[in-house]
């Protein structure tokens, strides 16, 4: 059995992050969001793996000649994937992002594959992330298969120079080819981004160890002195990341101009997943979520109408009225400080529609049409007055002129990542643009 050591402690490494992260998401929310949300620990990790597989690729092709292209290009892949998932020192060492970037990149950073893949669903990122998962699964899967099988069509890619993977590796592939789907929309890609490049280190690892005998016929059962010593640089391997992760993290976090945008993003992540637990309702965990964010921003009331909803679904009136009553009175302060606010008459309307009072609900949402009408007019050029439009329209049942309000926002300011997601989900929704009169 110690001959195959490698690979137990690589199947536990396998277990230990699919199963870790499982358990993070259903019982410690906050902990995954510290482990898959942007400059925290998840995304540390990511890039150390693929630093240390664009290392142990580069040492492969130095030292031996066989697949020396293929371990050479995934090299440079990997180099650019680690560059790629901190934008390149972008936010490290605040740098400005460039106009070109700012006006075509879904996050408005300075990296490429957010042309492409970001916060909106696109037919490309869809295309991208299928392609990808296809991928996965034909390489780290199906190719090792048929070469163990010794399909001839495989035999001649091998002999052309596409090393496959050991077989004992693809829970990694497989399972990081169905996270990249997004099955949960609960960040599951970023533990396929853990997976990926944890398999290509391993692989790479146990092609150093085979030397010559790279995927000769028991290529991966060493001798047990052999097979211990890979196990050891597995383990190193993992616990080095692991430790550059957590350093990296705390280091940005003291920081000061790092800080800031830590917890602000951190915040943010808090937000989204508060509402993605409701989505699978899984209200405890929402709840815990929500009020995180509601005692660091106690101004807001759309933090009470979801703690509302929340708290709906388990029945519990006295906290329900709780929650509407401190919304409203929220929006009634806000109106009495500037009685011009669209957004406070937007958002006392959706008060009222909590609670099913349509009439008042529809009497704020007039006002607040008013309002807006008369704040265009003195502004056409403002794009929020214009946003602001679309969304009392689109609470008016009225989606002709939602969307026309919505087009307008976009087209005055096309950078503004809301104005382009409130013109998609119209049309995701059926919602087909009006003719040109």
């Amino acid at each position: 059995m110690s001959k195959h050591s490698h690979r137990f402690i690589t199947w536990l490494l396998f277990f230990l992050i699919a199963g870790g992260y499982l358990v993070m998401a259903r019982y410690f929310p906050f902990a995954y969001i510290v482990a898959t949300y942007e400059d925290l620990v998840g995304e540390w990790a990511q890039v150390y793996f693929f630093a240390a597989t664009m290392l142990l690729a580069l040492t492969h092709a130095l030292l031996h000649e066989r697949f020396r292209l293929f371990f050479s290009v995934l090299a440079l892949a990997c180099f650019y994937v680690a560059g790629e998932e901190i934008s390149w020192g972008q936010r490290i060492f605040e740098i400005s992002t460039p106009d070109f970037f700012e006006q075509h990149n879904l996050q408005k950073e300075t990296n490429l594959h957010n042309f492409f893949t970001g916060p909106i669903t696109t037919w490309i990122k869809t295309a991208l992330e299928y392609a990808i998962a296809a991928g996965l699964v034909c390489y780290g899967l199906l190719y090792p298969l048929a070469l163990k099988l010794k399909v001839r069509i495989a035999q001649w890619l091998e002999k052309l120079g596409l090393p496959g993977p050991p077989l004992f590796l693809f829970p990694f592939f497989v399972l990081s080819a169905w996270l990249e789907l997004g099955p949960f929309r609960f960040n599951e890609a970023e533990v396929a981004e853990i997976l990926i490049p944890a398999g290509l280190a391993i692989m790479i690892l146990c092609a150093l160890f085979a030397r010559e005998n790279y995927l000769e016929e028991d290529e991966y059962n060493f001798a047990p002195p052999q097979a211990k010593k890979l196990s050891g640089f597995i383990l190193l391997l993992v616990i080095g990341v692991g430790l550059l992760a957590a350093g990296t993290t705390w280091a940005c976090y003291s920081t000061p101009h790092l800080r800031e945008r830590i917890e602000s993003r951190y915040l943010n992540g808090v937000e989204k997943f508060a509402g993605r637990y409701k989505r699978v309702e899984i209200w405890d965990q929402a709840i815990e979520l929500y009020r995180y964010v509601q005692v660091r921003e106690p101004w807001r009331p759309s933090l009470h109408r979801n703690l509302y909803r929340c708290y709906a679904e388990l029945d519990d009136h006295e906290l329900m009225q709780q929650e509407i009553a401190q919304a409203i009175a929220i929006d009634q302060q806000r109106l009495e400080e500037k009685s011009d606010s669209i957004t406070a008459h937007v958002s006392m309307a959706r008060n009222f529609f909590l609670v099913d009072d349509d009439q008042t609900a529809t009497d704020f949402l007039q006002r607040g049409l008013v309002v807006a009408l008369a704040k265009q007019q003195q502004d056409p050029e403002s794009s929020s007055t214009a946003y602001w439009l679309g969304k009392i329209y689109q609470l008016l049942d009225q989606p002709e002129e939602a969307y026309r309000a919505y087009q307008q926002a976009f087209e005055l300011k096309p950078n503004r990542l809301k104005y382009r997601k409130a013109l998609m989900r119209m049309e995701r929704d059926g919602f087909a643009p009006p003719a040109a009169e």
